[in-house]
């Protein structure tokens, strides 16, 4: 029964390997800068990009990437109002700033044309899905004020996350170079179905001014494939 057993254990373990080892050996991995913009936004976000891509053929791949987009901020005020309706003045001006940042891991399916996966010049394109990380905080200026300060809302800093889901398609070109890698281009565009927020204040539309249900990205990379 334990020789049995063992056996059992051990053809699972080769089987494994096996696909694995397959799976790793067709792998190619890219990196790149790209741009986002939300729909309707003011200013464009900035990134770094990693991911990875397995070739089902030379005409449909798998692939997927993790995107960081440095963070932008935006200068706004507000009205603070008192925590009592017997302070005086019961509402001030205050100014802060919101900085806004995204993370985001998107996958899918592409499909090549002209010269496929491995050659050349080729066009692509496919459905993507996006997962969104939005990352808010918000800071008010300094008190300039001959009042104390904690006898009024929105002071100090506040902060919280949006996350989204979205689904979309992506467009692209690229061109290998034998023995090198291969030089890529894409945009995507996703819509985001899902947005959940953390707390009240990122709930509300106008603490992040740069969030769009929107999105669009612009990548620029080199890829290498290990195979």
């Amino acid at each position: 029964m334990k020789k049995a057993i063992s056996k059992k254990h051990l053809f699972l373990i080769l089987l494994f390997s096996f696909l694995v080892g397959d799976f790793f050996s067709q792998i190619s991995a890219n990196a790149g800068m790209g741009t986002l913009n939300g729909f309707g936004a003011k200013k464009t976000f900035f990134g770094f990009n990693l991911g990875l891509e397995y070739p089902k053929s030379n005409q449909t791949t798998i692939y997927g990437r993790i995107a960081y987009y440095i963070p932008r901020n935006n200068i706004d005020s507000t009205t603070s109002s008192a925590t009592s309706t017997t302070t005086y003045p019961y509402s001030l001006q205050r100014n802060y700033i919101v900085s806004t940042g995204y993370l985001t891991i998107e996958g899918g399916t592409r499909y090549y044309l002209l010269n496929g996966y491995d050659n050349g010049f080729s066009i692509y394109g496919g459905s993507t899905i996006l997962v969104c990380v939005n990352k808010i905080k918000k800071n008010y200026a300094d008190w300039n004020y001959p009042y104390n300060e904690a006898n009024f809302e929105n002071y100090g800093t506040a902060k919280g996350t949006i996350l989204n889901l979205g689904v979309g398609l992506q467009g692209g070109l690229k061109y290998t170079f034998p023995s090198i890698g291969t030089f890529f281009c894409d945009l995507s565009g996703n819509y985001l179905i899902v947005r959940q927020a953390n707390n009240d204040m990122v709930g509300e539309s106008d603490n992040y001014p740069f969030n769009s249900a929107m999105l669009f990205t612009f990548n620029l990379g080199f890829r290498k494939d290990f195979y």
